[in-house]
């Protein structure tokens, strides 16, 4: 379960990168969609790790 979560984070968080460099997008939507595309794949990595799963589990 945790390799999709990461793979989907980064496949989702790459492509909102790409829409914020390419994307024909106000300004501000590209900034919106480069930033939520690096906290996605920032997530993604800390979800894959143990101790980033067993705090979400702590919290959840």
């Amino acid at each position: 379960m945790k390799f999709w979560i990461m793979v989907l984070g980064l496949a989702f968080g790459a492509i909102l990168i790409y829409l914020g460099f390419a994307g024909r997008f106000s300004k501000t939507t590209k900034y919106i969609a480069f930033l939520v595309g690096f906290l996605l794949i920032a997530g993604a990595i800390f979800l894959s790790t143990p101790d980033g799963a067993e705090l979400v589990m702590k919290i959840t």
